[in-house]
């Protein structure tokens, strides 16, 4: 089989299993100028994990630890829906600390979810907060994310919004989309 057509069946099985209805959070935009977005998010439920690792790493070890609790590795071997996005944060002032998130879909409380049988794992309320977002598709390298951390951070230059907290990346799409068909935002807090 030819290398495009491997390729195009690839696209035919990867594209319709994304499109399936994956929860993603909800929010309102208050604001958009040109690619900068000004979102309103409310309270969120996550489970997230803090890893220490470079950068490339950080995503790979963070997920098997948290598909694991969606998966079943938690108090009530619950399975849990796959959402979107997964978003990785620096943790203030520590090089190579990172905390990775799933969002829980919208129909669970807090109290409603079982408790994850790793350690390194938590599932906790992130409060409501106003994102500054500038989507971007394509891959997921460090260099390619501190461009667009750049570009969002130099679009709100002169506006109204202050920064008040750390660049978040989300990224929607799985591993198998090929690179420049993935969907990713870079966000930070602002006020």
């Amino acid at each position: 089989m030819t290398v495009m057509i491997r390729f195009i069946l690839s696209l035919i099985i990867i594209i319709p299993l994304e499109s399936l209805a994956i929860y993603k959070p909800e929010y309102v935009v208050l604001e958009k100028t040109g690619e900068l977005e000004i979102r309103q998010y409310p309270d969120l439920i996550v489970a997230r994990t803090r890893v220490e690792a470079n950068f490339e790493q950080a995503g790979n070890v963070a997920f098997r630890r948290l598909a694991g609790y969606i998966f079943g590795k938690n108090s009530e071997s619950q399975k849990i829906s796959m959402t979107a996005p997964v978003t990785m944060a620096p943790e203030a002032d520590r090089d190579g600390v990172y905390w990775i998130s799933f969002f829980m879909p919208a129909e669970y409380k807090l109290a409603d979810l079982p408790e994850p049988v790793d350690g390194l794992v938590e599932v906790v309320r992130v409060p409501a907060a106003k994102m500054a977002v500038l989507a971007y598709k394509g891959g997921w390298s460090e260099k390619k994310y501190d461009l667009q951390k750049e570009r969002l951070m130099s679009l709100l230059v002169g506006t109204r919004w202050g920064i008040s907290g750390e660049p978040i990346w989300a990224r929607y799409n799985s591993p198998f989309r090929p690179p420049f068909m993935r969907s990713n935002e870079v966000m930070v807090p602002v006020e």
